[in-house]
């Protein structure tokens, strides 16, 4: 059992704690009350760095570099906290300057030069087509194009795409090979129709994907996905899962995705679970499905 003067420390910390967090959330933050209560114990780490989450989001640069030097960077969640400042709502051009004096901060107390940190910036920037504003990136810190390709997530590669940017996709293409089954899968699961165009006419992709993709794209009614894959001759008849996915679609759609599987060569009487597929349909009181095997007697 722990002692009353333990009781009394743990009350005491708590109370610094919610008063830190409480000062770093105020409209104009004291700085002195703020170091006084460090020298005097307040965790600046409180609640998962609670105090560093209200600055990063309130965008308040000073306030962090402030943290960071009175050791926020202990909590491991932090690096990420401050990484990701650069999508914060309100975050523009203007922000740049303070952004990178605070990465700055982080680099010199941690002495690493990991890529890590730069990550969601580089992302941000990609998926906005800013490739000025990488190669500044890049010469500011001494990163290489591989680098900075290679931290580019593929769902962002994806926005690339849809979003046209070009250059931006050139400079991705010149340093990464996204362009596999992965890649395939995510597009078809995804319903990005424009992105498995793409993949495609690249060459680099055959059109096979997994049939875990193709459920989900049946699922969600992604027929866009489904023609393509179609006159690139995937085989797309009598896998009774993929049937059973549009069925459990119906609830959801009223039948949109079902009425797609009758016209490209399914039927009501195929069989999954033991069961003809209008038979399911009862079975489960699908009355949208019922409505579509009705419209459609065999």
């Amino acid at each position: 059992m722990a002692s009353k003067e333990q009781l009394l420390q743990k009350e005491r910390a708590k109370t610094l704690g919610e008063l830190f967090v409480a000062e770093c959330r105020a409209d104009q933050p004291n700085y002195d009350t703020l170091r006084t209560m460090c020298l005097n114990g307040a965790d600046v780490c409180y609640k998962h760095a609670a105090a560093l989450h209200w600055a990063a989001k309130l965008n308040r640069f000073s306030l962090v570099s402030f943290l960071v030097d009175n050791g926020a960077l202990n909590e491991p969640v932090s690096r990420s906290i401050i990484a990701n400042m650069c999508n914060n709502k309100g975050f523009c051009d203007e922000n740049e300057p303070e952004f990178f004096e605070v990465i700055d901060a982080v680099r010199r107390k941690t002495g690493d030069a990991d890529t890590d940190i730069f990550v969601p910036y580089i992302n941000s920037m990609a998926v906005q087509g800013k490739l000025e504003k990488l190669r500044a990136l890049m010469k500011r810190y001494y990163l290489t194009e591989a680098e900075v390709a290679n931290a580019v997530f593929i769902r962002i590669i994806f926005e690339v795409i849809l979003n046209a940017h070009d250059e931006m996709l050139e400079f991705i293409n010149k340093h990464v090979n996204w362009q596999n089954e992965t890649a395939l899968d995510l597009a078809v699961s995804g319903g990005d129709w424009v992105v498995l165009e793409y993949l495609i006419n690249s060459g680099k992709v055959k059109a096979e994907p997994s049939e875990k993709a193709v459920s989900q794209a049946i699922f969600t009614g992604a027929t866009e996905v489904l023609d393509i894959l179609l006159h690139c001759g995937y085989n797309f008849g009598h896998n009774m899962q993929f049937l059973k996915k549009a069925c459990r679609a119906a609830f959801n759609d009223g039948g949109r995705m079902l009425r797609y599987m009758l016209e490209h060569g399914y039927k009501a009487t195929d069989v999954y679970d033991g069961n003809t597929a209008r038979e399911n349909a009862r079975i489960d009181g699908n009355t949208a499905a019922m409505a579509v095997f009705d419209g459609k007697t065999e």
